[in-house]
């Protein structure tokens, strides 16, 4: 794997390749790994370089007319926003991949028990242990199920994981440094190369070249068999609709699609718990352990809505769990980090003298936390200040909440803005109020302690300010073998432009609940098969 800088190259430098890659993030490098020492010629283009420009970032600017989105997500760097991801991961449930009267255009072409063995891939490049997220788990965690039940007409057990790196301890894959592809000098990385425009034939039906420059103007020309974009679920569909001088409502977009479906993962607070009465809570909902011979590794165990109940009451799904905020000053085990940090590096003597005061003042609380981690293989429990019971949504695919074109605003590259309409939807608040109401029902029914439910749920106006989302773009350039309602096709190609593929989120027709990145691999890793054995056989 060899890198270059396109500044240091001359003036409309021309470059040809068999695949030309657009990212190099999660999607980009799973695919261009997948190649790695085989005869096929492989250019990724990476937009920034080694390390976060300021300059580069400001590419990423949106003008937005929709619901508040955060606007600093997004990197343009090698390794991509993996650079700022917490890790967490989980797969989609099979009943995202199904046909749900209730929700408009849901339904994949794809079936679960398809994206299984890719899953198991995906897991082993972001560094996670079993690919099992449901009760089998407790036989793996080695302790008894979690009881009393709650009623599985209602809610069911869900579990996340958390992606882990063998170069930085407690640190989740960051592809810029933990993937370095060994031994392959058939790939190449072109560093500070913004893709401006994508080129077809005549007839917009066969993808050509890229054009790409540098932030000085700088301009290189990329012909290659086949171009993957991967740039993400807002960029992707940036660049299908800047490119347009040949389809002047850009590539692929003649079903005017490229844009529309933009889904995300709403997430609300729905209650609260106060630290005295939570422990029953946290010790059921918290974090869970399995070691194996490299890591050992963590997961998260919270509560979804059961499929019937959806169905049932034409909800959407969703997804709970805790989130604890602010250790207390006298928590001994914040303390314990503390003194350990402070040890190493010789510093602040008087606070290490009143953690020291801390830890001995708890050796009950410290001999607890230990029988946790290591009889019942659980970390030990922090004195938080704040705990919330926070709901992440999926949203209906909506073709109305979608990315165009700005129409007076460009970047420094003379690229127009992406204009960014994100709508959140109605059936979001209702489902979350529907959660609330079934959790709390059910912590009365097993004797738990009840959460202190938000305000805002009941309330009819201004609902929207409680909803972020997740800066888990998608749906931008969905998946349909129908032309009418997507951009891709079930093997990720632009339809009806030959060679112009698609991989990351923006290609999933529904948002399901699951964090992104597990199925942005597994898809990166189907489409790296199709190429390799399908596509490049033929040609």
């Amino acid at each position: 794997m060899r890198f270059s800088d396109l500044s240091q190259f001359d003036d409309d430098f021309f470059i040809e390749t068999d695949l030309c890659i657009v990212g190099s993030g999660p999607a980009g490098l799973s695919i261009a790994k997948e190649f790695a020492g085989t005869k096929i010629k492989v250019w990724i283009l990476e937009s920034g370089g080694f390390e976060k420009e300021s300059d580069t970032e400001a590419l990423c600017k949106i003008e937005n007319v929709g619901v508040s989105r955060k606007d600093n997500t997004r990197n343009r760097l090698y390794g991509g926003t993996s650079h700022t991801w917490t890790g967490r991961c989980a797969p989609f449930n099979p009943t995202d991949f199904q046909k749900r009267s209730w929700i408009p255009y849901s339904g994949w072409d794809l079936k679960y028990e398809e994206l299984e063995p890719l899953l198991e891939r995906a897991g082993k490049i972001l560094g996670l242990g079993p690919n099992c997220y449901d009760n089998r788990l407790w036989e793996l965690f080695k302790v008894l199920p979690a009881t009393p039940n709650m009623d599985s007409k209602f809610l069911d057990t869900t579990f996340w994981q958390f992606s882990k790196s063998l170069k930085e301890r407690g640190e989740p894959i960051r592809f810029g440094r933990d993937f370095f592809i060994d031994n392959s000098p058939n790939i190449e990385v072109l560093l500070h190369a913004n893709v401006t425009h994508i080129n077809t034939n005549e007839l917009g039906t066969c993808f050509e070249s890229v054009e790409v420059r540098t932030l000085e103007g700088k301009r290189a020309f990329v012909k290659a068999k086949a171009l993957v974009l991967s740039c993400g679920g807002m960029e992707n569909a940036r660049l299908l609709l800047a490119s347009n001088r040949i389809i002047p409502n850009g590539i692929g977009n003649q079903n005017d699609v490229v844009g529309r479906f933009l889904m995300d993962h709403s997430l609300c607070v729905i209650g609260s718990f106060a630290h005295q009465s939570a422990y029953s809570v946290r010790n059921r909902f918290g974090h869970y352990l399995i070691k194996d011979k490299q890591q050992t590794h963590v997961y998260l165990h919270g509560l979804s809505l059961s499929p019937k109940i959806q169905e049932q009451e034409n909800l959407l799904r969703c997804d709970a769990y805790l989130e604890e905020y602010n250790p207390l000053p006298n928590d001994s085990w914040s303390a314990i980090r503390r003194l350990k940090s402070t040890l190493r590096k010789r510093e602040c003597i008087k606070q290490s003298t009143q953690d020291i005061f801390t830890i001995l003042s708890n050796f009950r609380e410290i001999s607890s936390g230990f029988h946790r981690r290591y009889v019942k293989r659980r970390p030990p429990l922090i004195k938080f200040e704040r705990i919330e019971l926070h709901c992440m949504l999926e949203q209906l695919p909506d073709p109305e909440s979608r990315i165009t074109l700005s129409s007076n605003q460009k970047d420094r590259l003379n690229m127009p803005l992406a204009k960014v309409n994100w709508k959140v939807n109605s059936l979001e608040r209702q489902t979350a109020q529907r959660m609330s109401q079934l959790i709390t029902q059910e912590f009365q029914r097993i004797g738990f302690p009840t959460p202190h439910l938000s305000g805002w749920l009941d309330k009819e106006e201004n609902w929207t300010q409680n909803f972020e989302d997740k800066a888990h773009h998608t749906g931008t350039t969905r998946m349909s073998a129908n032309p009418k309602e997507g951009v891709v096709n079930v093997n990720s190609q632009v339809h009806e432009v030959n060679g112009l593929f698609v991989a990351g989120s923006s290609t999933f027709p529904t948002s399901g609940t699951a964090n992104s990145t597990l199925m942005i691999v597994a898809l990166a890793l189907r489409l790296a098969d199709h190429l390799k054995y399908n596509y490049f056989k033929a040609s």
